[in-house]
Protein backbone atom coordinates (compact mmCIF):
# COMPACT_ATOMS: atom_id res chain seq x y z
CA UNK A 1 0.00 0.00 0.00
CA UNK A 2 1.74 3.64 -1.10
CA UNK A 3 0.99 6.33 1.22
CA UNK A 4 -0.35 9.50 -0.54
CA UNK A 5 0.77 12.70 1.21
CA UNK A 6 -1.67 14.81 3.00
CA UNK A 7 -0.80 18.08 0.84
CA UNK A 8 0.07 16.24 -2.92
CA UNK A 9 0.23 20.28 -4.02
CA UNK A 10 2.49 22.65 -2.97
CA UNK A 11 1.57 25.06 -0.36
CA UNK A 12 1.21 28.34 -2.54
CA UNK A 13 -2.17 26.04 -4.22
CA UNK A 14 -3.29 24.70 -1.21
CA UNK A 15 -5.67 27.31 0.20
CA UNK A 16 -8.08 27.16 -3.32
CA UNK A 17 -9.00 23.35 -1.66
CA UNK A 18 -10.41 22.87 1.64
CA UNK A 19 -8.88 20.01 3.53
CA UNK A 20 -11.61 17.08 4.94
CA UNK A 21 -9.17 16.74 7.68
CA UNK A 22 -8.92 20.72 8.95
CA UNK A 23 -12.94 21.40 8.51
CA UNK A 24 -13.68 25.30 8.48
CA UNK A 25 -14.27 26.92 11.98
CA UNK A 26 -17.10 29.19 13.92
CA UNK A 27 -16.02 31.74 15.52
CA UNK A 28 -15.35 31.15 18.76
CA UNK A 29 -13.14 28.22 17.34
CA UNK A 30 -10.85 30.13 15.38
CA UNK A 31 -7.29 30.14 16.50
CA UNK A 32 -3.96 31.53 15.18
CA UNK A 33 -1.57 28.85 14.36
CA UNK A 34 1.31 30.37 13.67
CA UNK A 35 2.55 34.38 14.13
CA UNK A 36 6.23 35.05 12.73
CA UNK A 37 8.19 38.43 11.83
CA UNK A 38 11.64 38.68 9.73
CA UNK A 39 13.57 41.54 9.77
CA UNK A 40 14.23 43.36 6.35
CA UNK A 41 15.96 46.30 5.41
CA UNK A 42 15.46 50.26 5.66
CA UNK A 43 12.74 49.99 8.75
CA UNK A 44 10.08 47.18 7.10
CA UNK A 45 8.93 43.55 9.21
CA UNK A 46 7.77 40.88 7.37
CA UNK A 47 5.09 39.37 9.38
CA UNK A 48 3.49 35.75 8.49
CA UNK A 49 -0.02 34.92 10.07
CA UNK A 50 -1.62 31.71 9.65
CA UNK A 51 -4.97 31.27 11.08
CA UNK A 52 -7.29 27.77 11.24
CA UNK A 53 -10.17 27.42 8.79
CA UNK A 54 -13.12 29.61 9.25
CA UNK A 55 -16.88 29.43 8.46
CA UNK A 56 -17.06 33.39 8.77
CA UNK A 57 -14.01 35.72 8.04
CA UNK A 58 -12.68 37.92 10.81
CA UNK A 59 -10.78 41.01 11.39
CA UNK A 60 -7.29 40.78 12.52
CA UNK A 61 -5.65 44.09 14.27
CA UNK A 62 -1.87 43.75 14.12
CA UNK A 63 0.68 45.93 16.04
CA UNK A 64 4.62 45.95 16.68
CA UNK A 65 5.44 47.46 19.75
CA UNK A 66 8.87 48.53 21.28
CA UNK A 67 10.23 48.02 24.29
CA UNK A 68 8.32 50.87 26.11
CA UNK A 69 5.25 49.13 24.42
CA UNK A 70 4.63 51.60 22.20
CA UNK A 71 2.80 51.41 18.50
CA UNK A 72 5.31 51.82 16.02
CA UNK A 73 3.49 49.77 13.45
CA UNK A 74 -0.18 48.52 13.21
CA UNK A 75 -2.14 47.24 10.44
CA UNK A 76 -6.05 46.43 9.88
CA UNK A 77 -7.17 43.57 8.21
CA UNK A 78 -10.76 43.57 6.98
CA UNK A 79 -12.51 39.80 6.21
CA UNK A 80 -9.54 38.44 4.74
CA UNK A 81 -10.03 35.47 2.53
CA UNK A 82 -6.98 33.63 2.70
CA UNK A 83 -6.16 32.28 6.49
CA UNK A 84 -2.24 32.35 5.06
CA UNK A 85 -1.01 35.80 5.33
CA UNK A 86 1.92 37.54 4.67
CA UNK A 87 2.49 41.12 5.03
CA UNK A 88 5.42 43.97 5.23
CA UNK A 89 4.94 46.81 7.62
CA UNK A 90 7.04 49.63 7.89
CA UNK A 91 8.06 50.71 11.93
CA UNK A 92 7.78 54.38 12.43
CA UNK A 93 10.75 55.16 14.23
CA UNK A 94 13.95 56.87 12.68
CA UNK A 95 16.35 54.38 14.03
CA UNK A 96 14.78 51.26 15.24
CA UNK A 97 16.92 48.96 17.85
CA UNK A 98 16.43 46.38 20.38
CA UNK A 99 13.81 44.09 21.34
CA UNK A 100 9.58 44.04 19.43
CA UNK A 101 6.83 42.15 20.03
CA UNK A 102 4.31 41.72 17.52
CA UNK A 103 0.58 40.93 18.69
CA UNK A 104 -2.38 39.42 16.17
CA UNK A 105 -5.84 39.99 17.66
CA UNK A 106 -8.70 38.01 15.76
CA UNK A 107 -11.80 39.51 16.45
CA UNK A 108 -15.61 38.99 15.10
CA UNK A 109 -18.58 41.16 15.86
CA UNK A 110 -21.02 40.05 18.21
CA UNK A 111 -23.41 36.89 17.08
CA UNK A 112 -26.51 38.75 16.58
CA UNK A 113 -24.66 41.26 14.81
CA UNK A 114 -26.52 42.34 11.73
CA UNK A 115 -25.49 45.54 8.71
CA UNK A 116 -28.77 47.09 7.66
CA UNK A 117 -29.44 47.89 4.55
CA UNK A 118 -30.47 50.99 3.43
CA UNK A 119 -34.36 50.79 1.63
CA UNK A 120 -34.95 53.05 -1.06
CA UNK A 121 -33.31 56.72 -0.33
CA UNK A 122 -33.33 56.15 3.25
CA UNK A 123 -30.20 57.24 5.22
CA UNK A 124 -28.68 54.60 7.33
CA UNK A 125 -26.10 55.09 10.29
CA UNK A 126 -23.31 52.78 9.42
CA UNK A 127 -21.31 52.06 12.70
CA UNK A 128 -19.18 48.98 13.96
CA UNK A 129 -20.48 47.63 16.56
CA UNK A 130 -18.15 47.00 19.87
CA UNK A 131 -15.38 43.74 18.70
CA UNK A 132 -14.83 40.51 20.46
CA UNK A 133 -11.43 38.91 20.64
CA UNK A 134 -11.51 35.01 20.17
CA UNK A 135 -7.70 34.70 19.71
CA UNK A 136 -4.54 36.40 20.51
CA UNK A 137 -1.42 35.90 19.81
CA UNK A 138 2.43 36.94 20.20
CA UNK A 139 6.11 36.73 19.10
CA UNK A 140 9.15 38.65 19.24
CA UNK A 141 12.17 39.96 17.30
CA UNK A 142 15.05 41.82 17.35
CA UNK A 143 16.98 44.86 15.59
CA UNK A 144 20.85 45.37 15.92
CA UNK A 145 23.00 44.26 18.72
Amino acid sequence: MSELPLHPLPPEFQFFFDDPNDPKRPPDEVEVRELRAEVLEHRRVRVYLVLSPYEQRPHIELDILNAADEVVGHLSIVEPVNPRLDFVLYLREEAPQGRYRVVASVQYPPPDFKFRLPEGDEPVELTLPEMREVARAETAFSIGA
